[in-house]
């Protein structure tokens, strides 16, 4: 069945006037009427009554139209559907997040796009910068917030996004705590706890060398995830340097946060993608984020 003859039935029928459905549709009268009778035989029914004062339905037409009209409507809404996904305004959109930036500019870009983006499924989950990196590669993830540098990752694209501050978590009863604000130097000779290198390499490398330059320490203990260790200092085993955000949101009792001045201490992070698992909704997300960034001083 022709959807065209379809839609020039259910105007007819609402009208019941050919001259009335014909203005409708603009289309000449003598034309509505032929497009009627092929669709008469298509279906093998007659659908109208024709009479001088206009046109009834047969109990055929009744049924198409009702059914008819239905139809119409859904692919009506599949269209739009189709139209939507095609434009970036539905779909599944699966983002990824580094664990120190679940607050923050990233948080706002989700919500923002959420809500610009109504229809859209938006999934978010968190891990480390490396398994983040892991995921656009293997496509189980469309986008990424993590920590800059990467190391060895020119296979993706990366939207610089600015920097955090970070701070430094100390035991209530360290010495260091006495200070309002610390340089780098005061951290010589701490023992230090760490995340893991291999979950953010560049990262890692990158703090190191500005607080410690050429003689970085190692960590006497290291520990997966922020909440183990500020754990960790809160039992005295030693400081550790994070995000100030995530710091402040999670601290326990007896964890002290202190700020570095002169220079401050900060950690660049940005959102990255695989160019090669493109999706017109990923294409919405980074125009999303590239406008926000056009609105940067």
């Amino acid at each position: 069945m022709d959807l065209r003859r379809l839609n020039y039935f259910v105007v007819l029928a609402e009208e019941l006037h050919f001259r009335r459905a014909a203005e409708r549709l603009h289309i000449a009268q003598p034309g509505l009427s032929q497009q009627i009778k092929v669709l008469e035989r298509e279906v093998g029914a007659t659908l109208l009554e024709r009479s001088t004062g206009g046109v009834t339905l047969t109990q055929a037409g009744q049924v198409l139209l009702d059914e008819g009209t239905s139809l119409l409507q859904e692919v009506n809404r599949v269209t739009e559907r189709v139209r939507a996904a095609a434009a970036g305004r539905t779909g599944l959109l699966r983002i990824v997040h580094s664990r120190s930036l679940a607050e923050g500019l990233p948080d706002e870009l989700v919500r923002t796009f959420k809500h610009n983006h109504p229809d859209a499924e938006i999934a978010v989950e968190s891990a480390w910068t490396s398994r983040n990196v892991a995921m656009l590669r293997s496509g189980e993830a469309d986008a990424a917030f993590l920590r800059l540098p990467l190391v060895g990752s020119d296979d993706l694209q990366v939207l610089a996004l600015g920097a955090t501050e970070l701070v430094v978590a100390l035991p209530a009863s360290h010495p260091l705590t006495a200070r309002r604000t610390l340089h780098f130097a005061d951290l010589r000779g701490a023992e230090i706890l760490s995340w893991p290198r291999e979950q953010a390499p560049g990262y890692y490398d990158q703090i190191q060398l500005t607080v410690w330059g050429d003689e970085p320490p190692t960590p006497v203990a290291t520990e997966p995830d922020p909440e183990h260790l500020l754990a960790a200092v809160a039992q005295g085993v030693g400081l550790c340097i994070m995000d100030s955000q995530r710091a402040h949101k999670l601290r326990p009792r007896g964890v002290v946060l202190r700020r570095f001045t002169r220079p401050a201490l900060t950690g660049d992070f940005g959102v990255a993608w695989n160019p090669n698992r493109r999706s017109p909704l990923l294409d919405a997300f980074e125009a999303h984020c590239r406008a926000h960034m056009a609105q940067v001083p």
